[in-house]
């Protein structure tokens, strides 16, 4: 079953007064799997970073389109498309984009409390996924006291707990 289908994308950034155009995707097309593991490579500046925010629904195509599971994202309303990240997608950050004042735990746990999950089924989802990772021994801690080793697998444990359609990884 095919969970990602990409269509002939397109991305053209404009500068600011409209003086020069830089073409960051010209005709991206593929399609993923449900199960498949897809590595996109290239070059610092090849459009990595933007595809993948074009396929995290955080920015728009120029043209082109993307679906996820059959259902074109560029359909999806404005307010509805927080819910619809939440419910359907996973991110791992090159950054990690943690929380400093936030414990490890309370990370892992920032997608089902938007969620509104309670505390309990948080700590159930939590608990096979930090053993995994390695990391439950140190869920009390903050982000600036681990390793970068430690907050790739916090935000890796993040981007896993909802049990998204599609991890998307950069």
């Amino acid at each position: 079953m095919t969970i990602l289908e990409v269509n002939n994308l397109k991305k053209v950034y404009t500068t600011r007064f409209g003086g020069s155009h830089v073409q960051a995707l010209a005709n991206v097309s593929f399609s993923v799997e449900q199960g498949e593991y897809a590595a996109i490579m290239g070059e610092s500046g090849s459009g990595k970073t933007t595809l993948l925010n074009i396929l995290a629904s955080l920015d728009k195509p120029t043209s082109g389109e993307v679906l996820l599971k059959g259902k074109a994202l560029s359909t999806i309303k404005e307010k509805e498309i927080s819910a619809f990240r939440r419910e359907n997608l996973g991110f791992v950050f090159q950054d990690f984009n943690l929380l400093d004042t936030f414990s490890l735990q309370d990370n892992i746990f920032l997608p089902l409390v938007l969620s509104g999950k309670s505390y309990e089924e948080m700590s159930r989802c939590l608990e096979p996924i930090a053993r995994k990772l390695g990391i439950g021994d140190i869920l009390a801690k903050y982000p600036y006291e681990v390793s970068g080793g430690q907050k790739q697998r916090c935000a890796v444990a993040r981007a896993l707990i909802p049990k998204p359609q599609l991890i998307l990884a950069d």
